[in-house]
């Protein structure tokens, strides 16, 4: 759209261009208030402006002007409102902009020309900032983000009480304009990762964006992969601790979900929970979270390597009580594992779907029927449910959701190398998917840092968890 400055019009020329342009909407109300000298229009959505703020702060203080017959000019608009936030419009493409945000626009024609201003009056309904759902925590802080931006950034702000936080608003849509907030800090984002996040923004092209998740495909540059380049949370106290380490973070007006730039596989397997304990047991906690990642990808593909494979790696006991379970079973292992993962899957989807108070009692119920009747009718022997549903467990145990959701689609991909190859079939497996993570960068940064490229200096917050040391700076 073109930008078009304001000058002298005629007296309903740009009233008229404003309701073309939201179509001659019901919900745009006009009120007009003639003053000595001056027309005042008032523009506002009634469904997201609060009327009892514009009587308050706009048609009272100006009713009160027109009932003394004080002489005024336009540009004595802005201090006649008060407490309020009003802003001068300079070109007729931001107007429709601050109506959908919720302003009411007024305009202010004497016989010269039209000025126009917006004054913040947005009336929205907001939930609380409780505690996210899908990111539950022991101790610490429970606020989480809400869709709100603005109620985002103060929660940020209430976290990190600096002066260095910064925040940058870029606009984003053809049609829907939605707002993202670009925020570090100073002096401990480097300038290369502000300027590749801020480019990698500017470079979107489309119509409108819905979610912090949709942003987020926008802006990686390996779509291929199943690792997420950028972590997500709703958690501010997450954002805020990455934002102290020297990231980025991006916030998406309509999202409760902040992305951080760059990411590595080493944070996804963290948690604030991490720093919340004495440095021992918090160390254990951070190793069983890389203990489950690793099971839950390898384990099936082990099992099926075994008993299809390498018989002789097994205990004679255990074989022979391996073979006693797989009596009657028609279907070879690889199928058993199969029909047992897209099982656990579909119950998994089922809980996710399903209302909440029901949800986790059909996944576990279903889980144990389905279970039960499989072994009964001899489907699938009891080793391998056994086997399934332990490596669910593990799945269920990794902190970051996207993380898991990527482990459970490589899961597949050992399982059929396992199939085909057996113990040869894993390591090729693991030497593709070790190479790729090697090779994948997230904003110009190595995924597999500080194990790929080396850093011995970090890893003492990697797989574990150093003590704070007295007198030196710390930060989680």
């Amino acid at each position: 759209m073109k930008r078009r400055r304001f000058g002298r019009s005629s007296p309903t020329l740009l009233e008229e261009q404003i309701k073309l342009e939201f179509h001659n909407s019901e919900d745009l109300k006009q009120k007009t208030i003639q003053l000595d000298g001056l027309t005042l229009t008032l523009l506002y959505l009634d469904d997201i402006s609060d009327r009892m703020v514009i009587q308050k702060t706009i048609l009272s203080p100006l009713l009160k002007i027109s009932s003394e017959d004080t002489k005024i000019s336009p540009t004595d608009i802005p201090d006649l409102i008060p407490m309020a936030a009003v802003n001068n419009i300079n070109d007729h493409s931001t107007i429709s902009r601050h109506l959908m945000d919720g302003c009411t626009v007024l305009i202010a024609r004497d016989t010269t020309e039209d000025h126009v201003y917006s004054v913040k009056t947005t009336y929205s309904v907001k939930r609380s900032p409780d505690e996210p759902v899908n990111e539950p925590t022991i101790s610490g802080p429970r606020d989480g983000f809400i869709e709100c931006i603005q109620d985002n950034k103060a929660l940020l702000r209430a976290h990190l009480k600096t002066s260095d936080l910064l925040f940058e608003q870029h606009l984003v849509g053809k049609d829907v304009v939605t707002s993202i907030s670009i925020t570090y800090l100073q002096g401990k984002a480097s300038e290369t990762l502000i300027n590749e996040v801020r480019e990698r923004i500017t470079q979107i092209e489309v119509d409108y964006i819905t979610d912090a998740g949709v942003l987020e495909q926008l802006i990686e540059r390996n779509p291929l992969s199943v690792f997420p380049e950028l972590a997500s949370t709703q958690h501010p106290t997450k954002v805020a601790n990455a934002l102290l380490e020297g990231r980025v973070a991006l916030m998406t007006d309509g999202s409760p979900t902040v992305l951080i730039a760059p990411t590595t596989l080493n944070m996804l397997l963290q948690t604030p929970d991490d720093y919340y304990f004495k440095w021992i047991p918090a160390s254990l906690i951070r190793l069983l979270s890389y203990f489950t990642a690793l099971i839950s990808v390898l384990l099936p593909a082990a099992y099926i390597s075994l008993i299809s494979f390498h018989h002789g790696l097994i205990p004679t006991s255990l074989a022979v009580s391996l073979s006693k379970t797989r009596e009657g079973v028609p279907f070879p292992s690889v199928i058993e594992a199969f029909i047992m993962e897209l099982t656990i899957e579909i119950l998994r989807e089922a809980g996710v779907r399903l209302p909440k108070p029901i949800g986790s009692t059909v996944s576990i119920v279903g889980a144990i029927v389905i279970g039960e009747t499989a072994v009964s009718s001899g489907i699938v022997s009891p080793m391998m449910v056994m086997v399934i549903s332990f490596t669910a467990i593990c799945s269920f145990a990794i902190p970051n959701y996207q993380l898991s959701l990527a482990l459970r689609t490589i899961r597949f991909f050992f399982l059929f190398s396992a199939s085909i190859l057996g113990v040869y079939g894993m390591l090729i497996a693991i030497f593709i998917v070790t190479t790729h993570l090697i090779k994948l960068r997230s904003f110009s940064s190595p995924y597999m840092e500080p194990f790929a490229p080396i850093h011995f200096r970090q890893w003492k917050d990697s797989f574990i968890r150093l003590y704070y040391r007295v007198g030196k700076r710390t930060g989680i």
